[in-house]
């Protein structure tokens, strides 16, 4: 009984004893199972850490790029932009100091410059060691072992610790002691080289200096998108700058254009008057280009025209304003210069122009007019007149030389002969059929004639009796009874009315100066075709009209007369009253008469067929009460059993 009792304590113990073990290995386990868990926790909370720093520092880096991006979209210039880039580096990401290099060709060859610097304690603290900007530097290109260089050429990726490899080789040179201070100064901090490529050419690079000894994979990457924001900057900037320059420039000549011209003018007279100083203007034409065009072919007057632009380039100084004014016509402001220094300048370039040659063999020529502001004028619009009637003056005397604006009261000058002569240049200029008797009636009648109008009246019967299958003349006096009757209805006064009639025979002159091939074409016009009749009366009434003054009331007439009430016409889109009146009564008439008179590619409307489309398009294309006006006066000669026409 005893031993069987020891047996069964023995046997309890050793169950114990196993379920202590197995208890104890459960222990163990757990105690690994936790421990596991908690360096598992560390390593993600280190991993969170560093991921939280990465997010950081990328929200730090969008919002860096977003800045950028508004300054890049608000059209800055480039140097404002690149700033922007290189402080976002510094000041927002923690860069000790950051620059832009820029490629530049000069004469003297290919040198590296800096474009942008951000500007902190560092800089100061380095441009106190240099003792001089660090602007001041410049790096040639072809100085070897230079890492920046190498960076740009081979358009890699480069980093160092060293400041003075960045300016091996510079311009003025910097001394060895001042590069060992900067490095000193910089305490081994790792410096990166981004070559910037824009359009497959090497426009510079970015360097940035960490706060850090080495550049990691991350803030290489971050580098690499600042340089591509850096690229993106100088496409977006060279796009301005190439949509502001054909803004402003004559893509034919690359000279400034029309519209520069005026507010560069405007701008001179400005300070001229501000500053009691004057200036001068030189207006020159090319001469004869009709006939090389028609000789030689419109490419070759182009190169004539370009060969005046290169010209005027070449003898313009850096504050001259050379510009084409329109076709074959130039003009050049010259700030602080007077007439005698103009005459010197006008001199030299018609000499210029006199030298040169189109195609090797086709020498050119230029009539030169020179006018000089607070000398000859104190109005912009006089001075304009002047040095084109100084031009005007210079092709009556010869072509190929300069005159002197001259001032005259207008009762002084013989404008009739001025019209009939210009007229005859114009016609001589271009193959009208029977020119030379419309001359030879013109230079007959001249003596006889005692006004404008009346020279007018001579020039479009003349011209009308080539072009009997277009224009019959019969209409003519029936057309200018009619625009007076009209004309004083809606409240013009007897000066305006006679501007309007003369406004009224030039637009038919110039019509009729269309080239036959396109006045006769029985089809459809095409879209140039169309383009030539809608400009030619315009380009025609201010060529003849040139050497006469006091013309803007007619040449608004005759420019604007297609204007629609609406803003649907040309050439200015004008609507409304802003419309000149003189445009909207001269735009009924024409109208009217074109509807009414038969065309080659179109039969004649009956009068009441016409007044029903006038009135279908009055308050759209025409002044709904001059319309109206028109429409009742029409109305009541058929009344009255009178020919309407």
């Amino acid at each position: 009984m005893s031993t069987q009792w020891y047996k069964d304590i023995f046997k309890k113990l050793k169950s114990f004893s196993k379920k202590i073990s197995i208890i104890e290995d459960t222990v163990l386990d757990e105690r690994k199972r936790f421990k596991n868990i908690f360096e598992r926790n560390l390593a993600l909370e280190k991993e969170i850490s560093e991921r939280t720093d990465e997010l950081n520092q990328a929200n730090k880096t969008l919002l860096t790029l977003k800045h950028i991006w508004s300054t890049m979209n608000s059209a800055e210039p480039l140097s404002e932009v690149l700033t922007t880039v290189i402080n976002g580096l510094s000041d927002e990401l923690g860069y000790l100091y950051c620059f832009v290099f820029q490629v530049y060709k000069f004469e003297s060859g290919v040198r590296l410059k800096i474009r942008a610097a951000n500007e902190n304690n560092f800089s100061l603290k380095m441009h106190s060691i240099l003792q001089n900007s660090i602007f001041s530097y410049d790096i040639p290109f072809n100085v070897e072992n230079n890492i920046i260089v190498n960076a740009i050429k081979n358009k890699e990726i480069s980093s160092t610790r060293s400041f003075k490899k960045l300016f091996e080789g510079a311009i003025p040179a910097i001394e060895e002691e001042k590069l060992q201070a900067i490095d000193d100064l910089l305490g081994n901090r790792a410096i990166s080289i981004l070559p910037i490529v824009v359009q497959g050419e090497h426009f510079g690079c970015l360097v940035a200096i960490s706060i850090r000894s080495d550049m990691g994979d991350t803030e290489k990457n971050f580098l690499t998108l600042f340089a591509g924001q850096i690229e993106l900057a100088v496409t977006i900037a060279n796009l301005f700058e190439q949509i502001k320059k054909q803004a402003i420039t004559d893509s034919l000549t690359g000279l400034f254009n029309r519209r520069h011209f005026d507010q560069c003018l405007a701008a001179e007279v400005e300070r001229a008057l501000r500053l009691n100083q004057p200036f001068t203007l030189i207006t020159l034409d090319l001469d004869h280009l009709k006939k090389i065009n028609d000789n030689f072919g419109h490419f070759v007057g182009d190169e004539a025209i370009r060969q005046i632009g290169v010209i005027l380039r070449k003898n313009a100084r850096s504050v001259d304003i050379p510009a084409r004014f329109g076709g074959e016509e130039f003009t050049i402001i010259l700030p602080g210069i007077d007439v005698e220094g103009g005459v010197i300048a006008a001199e030299r370039i018609r000499s210029a122009i006199a030298e040169a040659s189109v195609k090797e063999s086709i020498n050119i020529s230029a009539s030169i007019g020179v006018a000089t502001f607070l000398r000859h004028t104190d109005s912009i619009a006089e001075l304009l007149e002047l040095a084109d009637q100084a031009m005007y003056a210079a092709k009556k005397n010869g072509r190929n030389r300069v005159e002197i604006a001259c001032p005259r009261c207008e009762e002084d000058v013989d404008w009739q002969s001025l019209i009939v002569n210009s007229f005859i240049d114009t016609l001589t200029a271009r193959n009208i059929p029977a020119a030379s008797k419309i001359v030879k009636d013109l230079q007959l009648n001249k003596q006889h004639q005692e006004n404008l109008l009346e020279i007018m009246l001579c020039i479009l019967n003349s011209l009308a009796q080539t072009h009997i299958n277009v224009y019959k003349s019969e209409h003519l006096d029936e057309k200018l009874f009619l625009l007076e009757q009209f004309s004083e209805k809606a409240g013009l006064s007897n000066e305006e009315i006679e501007k309007l009639k003369i406004a009224s025979i030039i637009h038919d002159i110039g019509s009729l100066l269309v080239p036959e091939e396109i006045l006769l074409k029985p089809g459809p016009l095409t879209k140039d075709e169309r383009k030539q009749v809608l400009e030619h009366p315009i380009l025609a009434a201010k060529e003849i009209l040139r050497p006469v003054k006091s013309t803007g009331y007619i040449l608004n007439a005759i420019e604007h007369h297609h204007e629609h009430w609406d803003g649907t016409g040309y050439p200015g889109n004008f609507s409304g009253n802003n419309i000149p009146k003189s445009a909207r009564i001269l735009f009924i008439i024409d109208a009217y008469f074109a509807m009414i008179n038969e065309r080659p590619y179109r039969k004649a409307l009956i009068p009441e067929k016409a007044l029903d489309v006038m009135s279908n398009g009055a308050g759209t294309i025409w002044d709904a009460n001059l319309a109206d006006l028109f429409i009742n006066i029409i109305k009541e000669k058929i009344k009255k059993g009178v020919k309407s026409f």
